[in-house]
């Protein structure tokens, strides 16, 4: 049995690019998220067309902002086998102007993150036979 979390997502804000990546000259490729818990999660940016190669994390969609950061609308879990588990608000095509980050975790840590990250209002559960 598949079971797909689906909740409404309020748009967060990433921190600055993280000092050790910026002394670097890595520019964009890594940000941190902050969840309500003040936990802070380092995400990789990676081409969105790459997404299927990673087992086992969280991707997120997000767009710049004028300030330097990112701004995520949308989450997604890639499961064990690479495959996306998303709901209807991640589009089927690389979303024009948004860069997808991944942030590795276990299975069983995944839907505990983006509860941190993004505070759903009241998630909806739909279990699916496999």
């Amino acid at each position: 049995m598949f079971v797909l979390m689906v909740a409404e997502l309020l748009p967060i804000l990433s921190d600055a690019t993280p000092g050790l990546a910026r002394r670097a000259n890595l520019g964009d490729r890594f940000r941190y998220w902050r969840g309500q818990s003040g936990e802070r999660y380092l995400f990789s940016a990676v081409p969105f067309d790459t997404l299927a190669d990673y087992r086992s994390a969280v991707a997120i969609l997000a767009e710049p902002t004028p300030d330097g950061r990112f701004l995520a609308w949308t989450a997604a879990l890639i499961d064990a086998s690479g495959t996306l588990n998303a709901d209807n608000s991640w589009p089927e095509g690389e979303a024009y102007g948004s860069i997808a980050f991944v942030h590795f975790l276990a299975e069983t840590e995944q839907r505990a993150l983006l509860g941190d990250l993004f505070a759903p209002a009241e998630p909806a559960e739909f279990s699916l036979a496999a």
